[in-house]
C-alpha cells in the first residue's frame, strides 16, 4: 500500500481528521465509493487501499446544484498518481452497483456520500450491501448533521444508526456489516 495522501489542493467537506480515519479502515483493502464528487475521498482511499470502485454519475446533485465534475474528477485522480488504483463507473449508483454485483464484484468495505435525504441513504446503503462482504465496513459521511445542527435535509444519521454505525470521528460514522 501506498503512503496516504490528503489533497489540499480538492474542494471537499471531508475534514482531515476524518479522512485520516477513513484511510486507516480502508488500508489494503477493495473499497466501493458512492459519491466522488471531485475526487477527495477518491484520492484518499486509492493511496492506501488495494482498490478503489468509485461510483458517481458526475453531473452534480438536485440539492446543491453542481454540475459536471467529471473532468475535474479524473484530472484529480492522475495529478495525485491514484488513476491505476480507481475502478471508475461513471452512471448512477442504482444503475453501476447491481451490475458490479451481476459481475460478481465484493468488496471489503463502503464509504457512502451521496445525497442526504433519508430515502436516498437507505437505498444507497441497501445498493452498498449487495457488494460489502459479511464482516466487513459501511461509512457514511455528513452522519451527525441535521437540521438541529444547521443541515436542514441531512438524514444521514438515522439510516447510519439504523444500519448500527458504532464509530464517529468528525461527521465520519461506520459500522461493520453482521456476519451471515
Amino acid at each position: 500500500m501506498g503512503d496516504l495522501i490528503i489533497p489540499t489542493s480538492i474542494v471537499t467537506a471531508v475534514t482531515q481528521e476524518e479522512a485520516t480515519e477513513l484511510a486507516r479502515i480502508a488500508t489494503g483493502k477493495t473499497v466501493l465509493e458512492l459519491g466522488a464528487y471531485h475526487g477527495f475521498s477518491t484520492v484518499v482511499l486509492a493511496s492506501v487501499a488495494e482498490r478503489v470502485i468509485s461510483v458517481d454519475w458526475h453531473q452534480g446533485d438536485d440539492h446543491a446544484g453542481r454540475g459536471d465534475t467529471w473532468d475535474i474528477f479524473i484530472s484529480n485522480l492522475r495529478q495525485y498518481g491514484v488513476a491505476d488504483k480507481v475502478t471508475v463507473c461513471r452512471g448512477r449508483f442504482e444503475d453501476e452497483v447491481p451490475r458490479l454485483a451481476a459481475q460478481g464484484i465484493q468488496v471489503d468495505g463502503a464509504f457512502i456520500d451521496g445525497m442526504h435525504d433519508l430515502a436516498s441513504i437507505d437505498r444507497d446503503l441497501a445498493l452498498a450491501l449487495m457488494l460489502v462482504k459479511p464482516g466487513g465496513f459501511v461509512g457514511f459521511h455528513d452522519y451527525g448533521r441535521c437540521t438541529e445542527n444547521g443541515y436542514p435535509g441531512f438524514e444521514v444519521t438515522q439510516a447510519g444508526d439504523r444500519f448500527g454505525v458504532d464509530h464517529v470521528v468528525g461527521f465520519l460514522g461506520w459500522g461493520t456489516v453482521p456476519a451471515q
